[in-house]
């Protein structure tokens, strides 16, 4: 049997070895029903956990895609309003059991994750998560595009004269330099950040944005009735976080000023969203310990995942305090 992983069957799936075979239509009879959630198995080990109204035609997309690396296949007849929800509790198992997958959605990061792996190789990624506070020292050379920096002046010139920016930029730099892999190297098509982007103005208008993939991960914003009432919102790495805290509840008992609580993204689940009132709050809980190694977890999953959806708004500007 191919599949190499002990335990990598979710539970209720049936498992087939399907090397060389050019159709399951012997296996899934039409009249028990097709539609449902499938493990697709490589010859490397690696596993793709997706959904399908027919599995049969999607195992035939598949062949044709993968040749003779594709070597086993499981299914699990699933309702087709319940496949969202089956497709995410597979991942979760099978990530639990060490599976390499090679989802985007609803998996974490992935080591072979092609372009991302060129630019910043396994042994790199592995010594940025085992880095200190201050991250990983490099000579490269930062990317320069004058038509985008001239772009985005304006609205850089309009945050660095707002008093509130001044009190977290030191925040921010430690952020960047502690916690996004490779900054210097991965800016731009990596990570972006923006400068009072227009996200949620009628009601939290941002004074900046981070953003990494198609996520957030740490932005600057006031409730627009109480504009002198800075929040600085951090998204992390849930599991490593509690792996330092035991739970969010301690986590908030120890730092006053702080608000934790669990996300669910589709692109990225077990994620802990941490919200900071103030600056002084801001600083002590980027400080604090397991919150940088969770958020430089986050920010690498989501890098190996592809690039920043945002790198458009990227303001180079701003980017140059981040990074100095």
């Amino acid at each position: 049997m191919p599949d190499r992983v002990a335990g990598a069957r979710p539970h209720g799936f049936e498992l087939w070895d399907v090397s060389g075979l050019h159709s399951i239509a012997h296996l899934v009879p039409r009249s028990k029903g097709r539609c449902g959630i499938y493990v697709a198995g490589f010859r490397n080990g690696d596993r793709y956990v997706g959904q399908a109204l027919d599995v049969a035609a999607r195992f035939r997309a598949l062949r044709l895609r993968f040749g003779d690396e594709l070597a086993s296949l499981a299914f699990r007849r699933v309702a087709a309003d319940e496949l969202d929800g089956v497709q995410r509790e597979a991942v979760r198992r099978l990530e639990s059991l060490g599976v390499v997958l090679r989802n985007v959605v609803h998996a974490g990061g992935r080591l072979d994750a092609g372009d991302f792996e060129l630019l910043v190789s396994p042994a790199e990624q592995r010594l940025f998560l085992a880095a200190p506070r201050g991250g990983v020292r490099t000579a490269d050379r930062r990317v320069e595009q004058s038509e985008q920096r001239e772009r985005f002046a304006e609205r850089f010139r309009r945050l660095s004269a707002d008093p509130r920016f001044a009190a977290y930029q030191e925040t921010l730099r430690r952020y960047v330099n502690g916690a996004v892999p490779f900054p210097v190297r991965t800016e731009l098509a990596y990570w972006s950040l923006s400068a009072m982007p227009s996200t949620n103005a009628a009601s939290y208008p941002r004074l900046f944005t981070l953003s990494v993939n198609s996520l957030e991960t740490l932005f600057l914003y006031a409730p627009k009735g109480e504009p002198e009432r800075p929040e600085l919102c951090l998204n992390v790495d849930l599991g490593t976080l509690l792996e330092k805290w035991g739970s969010l509840e301690q986590l908030m008992a120890r730092l006053p000023g702080v608000d934790a609580g669990e996300a669910d993204y589709a692109t990225r689940p077990q994620v802990a969203t941490l919200t900071a009132f103030g600056a002084r709050s801001a600083a002590r809980l980027l400080g604090s310990r397991g919150v940088l190694a969770a958020a430089r977890k986050l920010n690498l999953d989501l890098m190996r995942k592809g690039p920043t959806m945002h790198w458009r708004s990227h303001c180079f500007d701003l980017a140059d305090l981040a990074v100095a």
